[in-house]
């Protein structure tokens, strides 16, 4: 019905994603090695990140009431933001390397201040830290692009699938360290919901030294022939994937930002809620070497199409059934399935649409608009749950896929 109401474009740009490049880009020898080291990183980034997102919701709600519950994604996403693009600038100035570990040290600087604030009862300098935990998240989306540096145009959907899909190990390992983050915080004599900042600030710095081992000095996007002072404007196609993947940001994270909170409000406890979370999280990484295979056979758009499907259908679950948990489960999971389809499908568009000289610009643009989105997401997700509950959220989720659906429709179809 409505969910398909895009399958045209998608089944179009699908024939046409990948007409900007005209030569087949060869894999770098180093592609082994760097695939390998951005794997193991991201094991440790979706650690990181698993445990201390949706903690982060049930920090800030603790501390400040229900209605600052999805602070913690809105600024975190809203940081994310903010370090996209210099951290994308940094990859043109110096490599890939130093950007990545830029970044993360900066999300290790709000780990810190996550404990500091959380022990203390400070939470001005818990939103601050949230802010710095943005960057890691900034990393774990430009990783995906690192891959596809190094990848032949024959693999790339599949490369950068192989780097989104790792983050899945430590991503559902991390929502089921609630409970024994929270012990090791009352052993150590932390506040309760600080033992799991600890733990991320552990995970970030083994991610950094993994890519000082494995990335090369001077690894950044392919040197086009192109002149360097062409145009950097975005074409239709490079528009229409940046504006897939930040709806699909934004449905994820305003859905997702307030689980926690919606599912203790109906009585679950940690336990459940971190089982739900790490289910979602699997759907958002577990079958991406699936739509890496998806998106390099049967096109871009073809993924993304899927993708929306899976997101609209989250949304109507909790529009229609919002309290039971087995609802709220399977709406988790088609989220993050069609986050991740989306996500892989329009990251490889994004590639093929945009010259090879003027694509750390381009992907930096892309995740400063992905996570502005996913900011909006966060901070209407708070308010909305706040004042009427999680159908009215689960409600404009599904308006607004099915508006960028309509939008990105093909007004007609050439055939010749």
């Amino acid at each position: 019905m409505g969910v398909m109401v895009s399958t045209r474009w998608f089944m179009v740009t699908s024939m046409t994603a990948g007409t900007t490049e005209t030569t087949q880009a060869a894999a770098h020898p180093a592609r082994r090695k760097v695939l390998a080291g951005l794997m193991f990183a991201q094991i440790m980034i979706g650690l990181s990140n698993g445990i201390t997102l949706s903690m982060g919701s049930l920090l800030a709600a603790s501390m400040a009431g229900v209605a600052w519950g999805g602070s913690a994604a809105t600024l975190t996403t809203i940081g994310a933001a903010i370090w996209a693009v210099p951290l994308a600038r940094m990859v043109s100035r110096y490599d890939r390397r130093t950007s990545l570990s830029t970044g993360m040290l900066l999300g290790a600087v709000g780990a810190v201040l996550a404990v500091i604030g959380a022990q203390f009862g400070l939470f001005p300098v818990v939103l601050i830290a949230f802010v710095f935990l943005g960057a890691m998240s900034a990393v774990n989306l430009q990783a995906r692009f690192v891959a596809t540096d190094v990848s032949a145009e024959s693999t790339r959907g599949r490369d950068l699938s192989l780097v989104v899909w790792s983050t899945t190990i430590g991503a559902i390992v991390g929502p089921n360290l609630f409970t024994p983050s929270a012990r090791f915080s009352e052993m150590v004599g932390l506040e309760v919901h600080a033992g799991a900042y600890v733990l991320s600030l552990i995970g970030q710095l083994i991610a950094i030294a993994v890519w000082l081992f494995t990335l090369p000095k001077g690894l950044k996007p392919g040197v086009s022939t192109a002149p360097d002072d062409s145009p950097a404007t975005l074409t239709p196609m490079a528009r229409r994937a940046i504006a897939s993947v930040a709806v699909a940001h934004f449905s994820m994270v305003g859905i997702m930002s307030m689980t926690a909170v919606h599912m203790q409000g109906h009585g679950a406890g940690l336990t459940i809620i971190g089982f739900t979370i790490s289910l979602h999280v699997a759907g958002m990484y577990a079958l991406s070497p699936l739509f890496g295979i998806l998106t390099d056979r049967a096109g871009r758009g073809v993924t993304i199409g899927l993708g929306f499907g899976m997101l609209a259908a989250s949304a109507l679950l909790l529009v229609i059934w919002p309290e039971p948990q087995w609802s709220v489960i399977a709406s988790l999971v088609l989220l993050g399935l069609g986050w991740n389809s989306a996500l892989v499908g329009s990251s490889a568009m994004l590639n093929d649409a945009t010259p090879a000289h003027h694509r750390a610009r381009a992907q930096g643009r892309s995740d400063l608009t992905m996570n502005l989105a996913g900011a909006a997401g966060g901070l209407l997700g708070g308010i909305i749950v706040g004042a009427a509950g999680m159908p009215y959220l689960a409600g404009l989720v599904l308006i607004v896929v099915l508006v960028q659906s309509f939008l990105v429709r093909p007004r007609r179809v050439n055939r010749s």
